[in-house]
C-alpha cells in the first residue's frame, strides 16, 4: 500500500479518472493512431514526444523520460507528494480520502502532521488579524512606504507579531494547544525558569507555505533595531529551509506558463515582484540555492534566472547556485543588479519596464562566470589569463550544445588574444586525466549493450504477456536481470501475479515506489518498436542473460577456488574446478546455440 492511504481506494480512484481527458486539461493533445500526443509539459520541445495511452491509462515523454499513471502526472505537474496527489484527484471526483486501514503508527504520523499544520494556520490567522488593527498602524505605514498594496499583502498572508512577550503564546494556549507543540513548531521558546515566551516579537511576519499552500513555517522582519534583521522558524517536523521556497505556492501556476523562474533572496523581493506582474519570482530561504530546492523547481521549468544582490555575498551565492543547476542540466542566467539595489528597491525606483530590460539582458551562466573571474583577476597578465582559462574549461566542456560551446570558445579566444588552436590544446591537456576512465567506460558500454537490450526486451515481453513468466522463471527469473531497477520491476510483477492479482500496468506503476522504475515501465509499455519474431527474440534474450548469469557465477567460483588454494585445501579446490569446468561447457553450449540462430539482439 503506497503511503498511508488504503490500496483499494487508490485503485478505485484511479479507475474513475480517464487519463486522456484529465491530461487534456493541462496539455493540448492530438490523436495519433491508438494514442494521443502533445508537447511535453515537463520540458521545452518543438516536436511532440509526449504520449498518452487511453488503452493502458499511462503517459510517457520520449524526450525527457518522465512517465507513469495519472497520479505521477499530478505529482509532476503540480509538484505534489503522492498523498497530496491522491487528495487532489479525490477532490476532483467529489470523494474524501479515507484514513482506515492505517497502522496505529501511520495514523499517529498523519494526525501529528495535520495537527501541526493546523496550529501554524491558527498562528498565521492571529498574525494577519494583528496586522490590520489600530495598534499596528506603524507596520501598516511601513508597508505603504514600501509601496505594497493591501491586496498583495493579503495574497501572501502577511501578518504582525505584537511587541509583547506572550500574546501569541497565550492565545494559542487558550485554544488548548499543548506547550510542547508551540516549542516544536518554533512559535514559542521556554526560558530557564520554565516560562514560555513568543519567538516572534514586533516583527512583520511572512508565513511560509509549501507547494500546496499549507503553512509550514514563518519568517520575521524586525521593525526596530533588533538583530537579526530577518530570521525564520527553526527546523521543525514541518519546516526545513533548504527544502522549501518562499512564494512557490503563489508562483507555481506561472512558472510553467512563462517557462521560467526568477530566484531572489528576500521576502519583499518576491512580494514586490508579484505586485509588479513578475509572478514567476520565488525566494530562497537561506544563503544559497540548494539541490533540493532546484529539483523542486525543475518540476515546473528548466530555465532559472538568478537575481541576487550585487554584493560579494550575492555573487558567491549565485556562483554556488550555478554549480548546482549546471550539474542538474538546467539552463541558467543571471540578472546583474545595480550596486546597492535589490529587486525590491529596483522595482520601486525604476518600475516594471526597466526590470523587464534587466531580465532580457540577463547574462548566460558562462558569461557571468567569465565576468566574475575577470573581476577577480583584474591585472591583464598572461598568468591571470591562464588562471581564468583553466577555471572555465570544465564549465565549457559541460555545455551540451556544440554551437554554444563553439561560440564561447571563440569569445575566450577574442577576449584573451589566444588562438582557438591554443585553447583546444589546453582543453586536450585538461582531458588527458579523464581519457583512461572514458575508454574504460566506453569499453564497458560496448560489452553491456547486448545485455541492456536483452534486459529491456525481456521485461517488455513479460509485462505485455504475463503468460511468459513461467518460461522466464525456468531460466532463472529475477536473477537474469543484472540491474536493480529491472530486477525490482520484474520481482514485483511476478509476486503480484503469483498472488492471484490480475494487474494492469497502471496498477504496477502505483505499487512501484521508485520513480525511475515507474518511468521505465511507462517507457517500455508505450514503446512501439515492432517485434518481427517474438519467440526468437524471447529465446535470444533468455540465452544472452543466462550466459551473463553463468559468467558471474563462474567468476564467483573462481574467486572461491583461489581462496581454497591459498588455504591449502586442495580437495575443495579440485571439486570447485570440476564445477567450473561444467559451467564453462554449459556456457559454450548456450553461446553456440545463440550463434547458430543469429542473435536478434546484435542486428
Amino acid at each position: 500500500m503506497p503511503g498511508l492511504i488504503p490500496e483499494d481506494f487508490i485503485d478505485n480512484l484511479r479507475d474513475q479518472i480517464e487519463i486522456v481527458s484529465f491530461i487534456k486539461g493541462f496539455v493540448p493533445l492530438k490523436k495519433q493512431g491508438q494514442n494521443y500526443v502533445g508537447l511535453c509539459p515537463f520540458h521545452t520541445e518543438k516536436t511532440p514526444s509526449f504520449v498518452v495511452s487511453p488503452h493502458k491509462q499511462i503517459f510517457h515523454c520520449f524526450g525527457c523520460g518522465k512517465g507513469g499513471n495519472v497520479y505521477i502526472f499530478v505529482m509532476e505537474q503540480l509538484g505534489l507528494s503522492f498523498p497530496e496527489a491522491v487528495a487532489y484527484l479525490a477532490k476532483t471526483c467529489g470523494l474524501e480520502v479515507p484514513s482506515s486501514n492505517l497502522t496505529p503508527q501511520q495514523r499517529k504520523q498523519r494526525e501529528l502532521r495535520e495537527k501541526l499544520v493546523g496550529i501554524n494556520e491558527l498562528a498565521a490567522k492571529f498574525f494577519q488579524q494583528q496586522l490590520w488593527q489600530k495598534k499596528a498602524k506603524g507596520v501598516q505605514d511601513y508597508l505603504k512606504k514600501r509601496g505594497l498594496k493591501k491586496s498583495v499583502c493579503q495574497d501572501f498572508l502577511l501578518g504582525y507579531a505584537p511587541d509583547d512577550w506572550g500574546e501569541l503564546t497565550n492565545y494559542l494556549l487558550s485554544k488548548k494547544i499543548a506547550p510542547q507543540d508551540l516549542i516544536s513548531l518554533g512559535l514559542a521558546v521556554r526560558n530557564p525558569q520554565g516560562h514560555l515566551y513568543d519567538r516572534f516579537r514586533n516583527r512583520l511576519i511572512f508565513p511560509i507555505g509549501d507547494a500546496g499552500g499549507r503553512i509550514i513555517g514563518f519568517g520575521g522582519r524586525a521593525l526596530d533595531d533588533s538583530l537579526p534583521k530577518y530570521f525564520n522558524s527553526p527546523e521543525t517536523p514541518l519546516f526545513n529551509k533548504g527544502e522549501q521556497l518562499y512564494g512557490l505556492h503563489q508562483a507555481r501556476g506561472f512558472l510553467r506558463n512563462k517557462n521560467q523562474v526568477i530566484l531572489t533572496e528576500g521576502y519583499l523581493d518576491v512580494i514586490t515582484a508579484h505586485q509588479y506582474g513578475f509572478s514567476q519570482v520565488v525566494g530562497i530561504l537561506g544563503t544559497a540555492l540548494t539541490e533540493k530546492q532546484a529539483r523542486l523547481l525543475m518540476r515546473y521549468t528548466y530555465n532559472f534566472i538568478f537575481c541576487f544582490d550585487a554584493d560579494s555575498a550575492g555573487s558567491q551565492a549565485t556562483l554556488r547556485g550555478l554549480d548546482i543547476v549546471q550539474q542538474l542540466g538546467v539552463k541558467a542566467a543571471v540578472i546583474i543588479m545595480p550596486q546597492g539595489l535589490d529587486p525590491d528597491d529596483f522595482l520601486r525606483k525604476e518600475g516594471q519596464t526597466k526590470f523587464n530590460q534587466l531580465i532580457e539582458q540577463a547574462l548566460p551562466a558562462f558569461e557571468y562566470r567569465l565576468l566574475k573571474l575577470t573581476e577577480k583577476y583584474k591585472q591583464d597578465t598572461l598568468e591571470n589569463k591562464i588562471q581564468i582559462m583553466q577555471a572555465l574549461i570544465p564549465v565549457l566542456l559541460k555545455i551540451k550544445s556544440p554551437i554554444e560551446r563553439e561560440g564561447y570558445l571563440r569569445l575566450l579566444a577574442e577576449r584573451f588574444s589566444f588562438s582557438e588552436k591554443a585553447i583546444y590544446a589546453e582543453i586536450k591537456k585538461y582531458q588527458q586525466g579523464l581519457f583512461q576512465k572514458d575508454e574504460e567506460a566506453a569499453e564497458e558500454k560496448r560489452e553491456i549493450s547486448g545485455k541492456e537490450k536483452a534486459q529491456w526486451g525481456l521485461l517488455r515481453l513479460v509485462l505485455n504477456k504475463p503468460e511468459l513468466l513461467n518460461e522466464v522463471e525456468k531460466f532463472g527469473g529475477a536473477e537474469l536481470f543484472f540491474k536493480p531497477l529491472y530486477k525490482e520491476i520484474y520481482k514485483l510483477n511476478y509476486l503480484l501475479r503469483q498472488a492471484g492479482h490480475n494487474i494492469k500496468v497502471e496498477d504496477l506503476i502505483t505499487h512501484l515506489k521508485n520513480k525511475a522504475a515507474q518511468e521505465l515501465v511507462a517507457e517500455i509499455m508505450l514503446s512501439d518498436e515492432p517485434l518481427q519474431n517474438e519467440q526468437k527474440f524471447l529465446k535470444d534474450c533468455l540465452l544472452t542473460l543466462k550466459i551473463e548469469l553463468v559468467n558471474q557465477k563462474i567468476q564467483e567460483k573462481q574467486s572461491l577456488m583461489v581462496g581454497y588454494e591459498k588455504q591449502g585445501e586442495v580437495t575443495k579446490s579440485l571439486e570447485l574446478m570440476a564445477v567450473i569446468q561444467k559451467m564453462i561447457k554449459e556456457r559454450q553450449k548456450m553461446v553456440s546455440t545463440l550463434a547458430k540462430g543469429g542473435n536478434i539482439l546484435e542486428e
